[in-house]
């Protein structure tokens, strides 16, 4: 587990993004996607570390759900996972993974569907700049949000 997915993270956003693409070292390639792509997958990654997800399928779910719920992106967030690039992602993905994943998300996404329903705001999925150097654990105080591994009910 990774310090960024501890409910009460002291690191900055920043410094928890650092630590993501760190253990995530392929993900911070930007040569050769397009903008928008590029605009997307930030916005993604920031996502993952707001609510606390590692790169594992089931989390990946996770992050789609509190992407649409619990950000200002809404249902505008899909016009990503349909981008050339994220296609290429999805065709890199096993089929046995994908069941298995598919089987834990009769519990995975109504549990985040009622945590996104009960932030108190949405996070801004791309006018996050400003919270850089707030702790992450200020971050989701503010916005309610209960990271993907906690047990513990929204805000508390």
């Amino acid at each position: 587990m990774h310090a960024y997915e501890l409910q009460d993270s002291p690191q900055t956003l920043a410094e928890a993004v650092a630590e993501y693409y760190g253990a995530n070292p392929g993900l911070a390639r930007v040569r050769g996607m397009s903008p928008e792509a590029q605009r997307f997958f930030r916005s993604h990654d920031v996502a993952h570390v707001v609510f606390g997800c590692s790169t594992a399928l089931d989390h990946e779910a996770v992050v789609k759900i509190a992407s649409i719920l619990g950000t200002t992106a809404g249902l505008g967030v899909l016009r990503g996972y349909r981008l050339h690039e994220s296609v290429e992602i999805y065709k890199q993905l096993r089929l046995r993974a994908v069941l298995t994943s598919i089987a834990r998300s009769v519990a995975i996404v109504p549990r985040t569907a009622f945590r996104c329903l009960r932030q108190r705001s949405r996070w801004p999925w791309t006018e996050f700049d400003g919270y850089l150097d707030v702790s992450l654990r200020d971050i989701r105080q503010q916005f309610g949000i209960t990271v993907a591994g906690s047990a513990a009910a929204p805000g508390g």
